[in-house]
């Protein structure tokens, strides 16, 4: 009884009352209420009859006719051609209006009346019994609560009720997650071979769905599969363990999609390593890494899988620096995918405990008028669902344990379908949701994980850009704190781009002019990386800078000069723009005060443009620091801290005197003074 998607998100909202009046009257109250799609099915007297409010189609094309007829002859008459037709032609006349006039009011009652689709009532009006009335209402799903509130506000009697919810638009295509999971030497196995057979292109095009697009999607359907649930709860109808997880748990997915949304920028997709070959071809590389990392684990992820996973990777094939940056990022959107799956699973099997649902309710009514009811009802059951499936069967069975009249006809019928003994059938589908329950917990605990990972110092684990740079000549790479070291990276990044040459081509480089250097400071590789050496190794490896880049450097080796100059120039174009326009209609002298009366606002808004795009174009940069968190200030880098103090009063001097004993109690490194 779950039609496919047609009318948006409407929710069916069936109310079953066993007498006509009440349900008469419930109807009149959901269409005073302002609901227009809704509409009754009675039983009494034998054949199922649809009652409609609003406006009968055949009545509205009568009227419609009549007033064409009216028309007709309004225009007839007022051209004073009544009397040149003979009775017959005019008879024609008048009709051909009318008919025309009758057509017309119905087709536009067609497309403007709200009403229930004719396929869902013909649904009902098949599994109506005697003495009763089926209320239906076609609402949004916000609208729902309002709905029952209407159908349970009778007092004569409680109605039975059901909704129903169409499916998700999307159907899933990722393969299951409940899978064995491999021990550890094949998790390091998988990850080997997967290194050695995949290639990769920095020339491709990137193939598929963008990041954005599927994460889109991935919501679109977690949303879907909550507002089913949502709807399944405001009815009160039973849920299975996975069914409350995912709608416990709804706040923390939007929150992961919500983040994930504002991690991942437009064109974030085509500066990746992609897949030059395979099923998986022009994807980036770093995406499928992730999604064997999700499957590998059964989307049970731990930090030690994934670091395990990566080195085992990397020992075959080195992931780029972005790449690793990325990986969290992948990883969620894995995570969201399996989500997506489940959810999808999920739904389904609550639609089918709801047909469950309501198909026990009929038969068990069917039973208690006669067995022939029963019989028919059952011929009925049998029609709509040729092909039951194990939840269906499980969840009717457990509707109709204690049932003596209709239990032997569904269970026959059940075991020939399935062709297995309905015990084990129910066995298999208690063993596989006990198997679905586990795999979601699993990946919305994953999720969980992944925010409280501390990815900086993960990345330092498993980076071999890392374990190569600390292999700096001057041994100073290894102790600069990460935001230094992420400039150093980032540097690496950029040439490998400008150059065309790998990441771990650049970092050799580095490291060879660090070696062969004579100077102190240029031992150090980052002096390669991010200081004055950088354009040695630019040439050294052929990278191509950027006019772009070129302008920022020539902009800040002349920072004074290009900064002042700007500032003249443009206070220099400011106060000639209006001298220009009066410079023959007023004297020299007062051309020059009235220039000197501008210099000073035109100097001021020179200023505040220059600055402006000084630091539009110029993004700051931070001074490289040191990092002492571990071992301390050594020996070589011992510092003396100075604060400058106006020794004034008695009372100034015990004051700071004070504050030298906090600052000591701060700072207690022995290399700090």
């Amino acid at each position: 009884m779950r039609p496919w998607r047609k009318n948006g998100d409407r929710v069916l909202v069936v109310g079953i009352f066993q007498s006509p009046p009440t349900g008469r009257a419930v109807l009149k109250n959901l269409y005073r209420a302002g609901f227009r799609r809704v509409a009754a099915i009675h039983a009494a007297g034998g054949r199922p009859r649809v009652e409609k409010y609003g406006i009968p189609m055949i009545g509205g094309a009568a009227a419609a006719s009549a007033f064409g007829l009216a028309m007709g002859a309004f225009i007839f008459w007022q051209r004073g051609i009544l009397a040149d037709y003979q009775p017959g032609m005019l008879t024609l006349l008048l009709a051909a209006f009318a008919l025309a006039s009758a057509l017309s009011g119905w087709i536009l009652l067609r497309l403007l009346q709200q009403h229930v689709d004719e396929k869902r009532l013909a649904q009902f009006a098949g599994t109506i019994l005697p003495d009763e009335t089926v209320v239906i209402t076609e609402v949004e799903a916000s609208e729902t609560a309002r709905v029952l509130v209407i159908l349970r506000d009778v007092e004569a009697e409680a109605p039975v009720t059901f909704g129903f919810y169409p499916p998700p638009p999307i159907e899933s295509t990722t393969r299951p997650l409940w899978q064995e999971r491999p021990s550890s030497q094949r998790l390091l196995e998988n990850a080997a071979r997967l290194a050695g057979s995949m290639l990769v292109s920095r020339e491709a095009q990137p193939r598929g769905q963008s990041f954005l697009r599927r994460l889109r999607e991935v919501e679109g359907v977690l949303e879907w599969a909550n507002a089913s649930l949502a709807v399944s709860a405001e009815m009160h109808q039973a849920f299975t363990l996975s069914a409350e997880w995912l709608l416990d748990n709804a706040y923390l997915i939007r929150e992961q999609v919500t983040d994930l949304r504002r991690s991942l920028p437009q064109k974030y997709y085509g500066k990746l390593p992609l897949i030059a070959s395979g099923p998986q071809a022009g994807l980036p590389r770093v995406y499928d890494v992730a999604s064997k990392i999700v499957s590998e684990s059964g989307g049970a992820l731990e930090l030690e899988i994934i670091r395990k996973f990566l080195v085992a990777f990397q020992a075959i094939t080195p992931l780029d620096i972005g790449e690793l940056w990325a990986l969290p990022l992948m990883l969620r959107l894995q995570l969201l995918e399996c989500l997506r799956v489940l959810a999808i699973q999920v739904d389904l099997q609550q639609s089918q405990s709801e047909e469950a649902d309501f198909w026990a309710n009929r038969l068990i009514t069917a039973a208690r008028h006669s067995s022939s009811r029963l019989l028919r009802m059952m011929e009925e059951l049998v029609e709509r669902h040729p092909e039951p499936t194990a939840h269906f069967a499980s969840e009717l069975m457990a509707h109709l344990y204690d049932e003596e009249a209709a239990l032997p006809l569904v269970s026959g019928w059940l075991e020939r379908s399935l062709r297995a003994p309905l015990l084990e059938v129910m066995q298999q589908e208690h063993r596989r949701q006990a198997v679905q329950q586990t795999a979601l917990v699993d990946v919305i605990n994953s999720c969980r994980l992944i925010v409280q990972i501390a990815w900086p110092e993960f990345f330092k684990s498993v980076s071999w850009a890392e374990s190569e740079l600390g292999a700096d000549p001057a041994g100073v790479y290894a102790r600069q704190d990460f935001e230094t070291g992420d400039r150093c990276r980032s540097a690496v990044e950029e040439i490998a781009r400008w150059s065309k040459r790998s990441e771990p081509e650049i970092i050799d480089q580095a490291l060879a002019l660090a070696k062969a250097a004579n100077h102190e400071v240029a031992r150090h590789v980052g002096y390669y990386l991010i200081d004055a050496g950088r354009p040695a190794l630019e040439r050294k490896t052929g990278a191509r800078v950027p006019i772009a880049e070129r302008s920022r450097r020539w902009l800040r080796a002349y920072a004074a000069e290009a900064y002042f100059g700007s500032v003249l120039v443009l206070a220099g174009a400011i106060v000639a723009a209006p001298l220009v326009f009066i410079a023959g209609s007023a004297p020299g002298v007062a051309l020059g005060l009235l220039a000197l009366l501008l210099l000073l606002p035109a100097s001021d808004l020179a200023v505040l443009a220059v600055n402006y795009f000084v630091t539009s174009l110029l993004p700051p940069q931070v001074l490289p620091k040191m990092s002492f968190k571990r071992e301390g200030i050594p020996d070589d880098c011992r510092t003396l801290v100075v604060v400058p103090t106006l020794l004034t009063s008695a009372e100034a001097i015990q004051s700071e005197l004070n504050r030298l004993e906090i600052r000591y109690l701060g700072n207690t490194d022995a290399n700090l003074r």
